[in-house]
């Protein structure tokens, strides 16, 4: 077990890396752009908006990394970890970066309307019954005896 182990380790160590890079890599670039190239544009909404994109992505980063020493599926933080970075990307160039933003809201509305559209139009064993020729035919025939079975049951 040991062996396993170890090797999934150092698949951890080697891969949690270039999520480290695209950090750094998108961190430097928005840093030098939006604050040393241009400083007028660094105000309130910019530093708070820094602070959230670092909080995310350290979130994301830690949440990624122990996932993948424990060999968990990361799928949910690696979505959120890019679109954040995405968001940082853009936003380095333009307030409307942040309208990226807008897919994990929008994500999450999808999710819960497809939820509450498979609730609703999914069929109940019933309704599938009905719709089954054969139980249909069944049903039918049963009918039919019942029927039958009265009519014996009145004849005597």
């Amino acid at each position: 077990g040991g062996h396993a182990e170890k090797k999934q380790a150092k698949k951890a160590e080697s891969t949690i890396v270039y999520f480290m890079y695209a950090i750094i890599g998108v961190n430097a670039l928005y840093l030098v752009w939006r604050v040393l190239l241009n400083w007028s544009t660094w105000g309130k909404w910019n530093i708070l908006g820094f602070g959230l994109f670092s909080f995310v992505s350290n979130f994301t980063y830690k949440s990624i990394q122990s996932s993948l020493e424990i060999g968990a599926d990361y799928e949910m933080y690696l979505d959120v970890f890019a679109v954040n970075l995405a968001t940082q990307f853009f936003v380095t160039f333009s307030n409307y970066g942040w309208l990226l933003y807008l897919v994990v809201p929008g994500y999450g509305l999808w999710k819960l309307i497809r939820l509450l559209l498979d609730y609703v139009f999914t069929p109940t064993a019933e309704e599938m019954a009905e719709n089954d020729p054969a139980v249909r035919k069944r049903m039918e025939k049963k009918e039919k005896k019942a029927e039958r079975g009265k009519v014996k049951f009145m004849k005597h």
